[in-house]
């Protein structure tokens, strides 16, 4: 144990273990951040759709109304580098997922 205590003590002096520790917080911030974004994208996924649920007919023109609607939104408040279209197209089958799981 006192071999460890001792370890740790020389990696903090020689700046190791301060460098590992920066690192480790700059990593947990970028995955909370990268979090927070997907979270807000599937709230805005789930409002279009039930938005192109009540206002439009048939499958493909809702799909096709939603993502408009979420590029639109996401252009709008210049996040729209933040996320592929795929990434787009994720959230949309999610929310669309949850939704008829809603109705069940």
């Amino acid at each position: 144990m006192n071999n460890l205590i001792e370890l740790l003590k020389a990696l903090w002096e020689i700046g190791i273990l301060p460098a590992l520790l920066i690192l480790a917080m700059g990593w947990a911030s970028e995955r909370f951040t990268r979090n927070k974004k997907i979270t807000a994208l599937l709230d805005i996924a789930e409002h279009a759709v039930n938005w192109a649920e009540v206002t439009f007919d048939g499958g493909q023109t809702q799909k096709a109304q939603a993502i408009k609607m979420i590029s639109d939104y996401l252009m709008k408040a210049d996040k729209a580098h933040l996320f592929t279209a795929n990434q787009i197209d994720e959230v949309i089958e999610w929310a669309v997922a949850k939704m008829k799981e809603a109705e069940k």
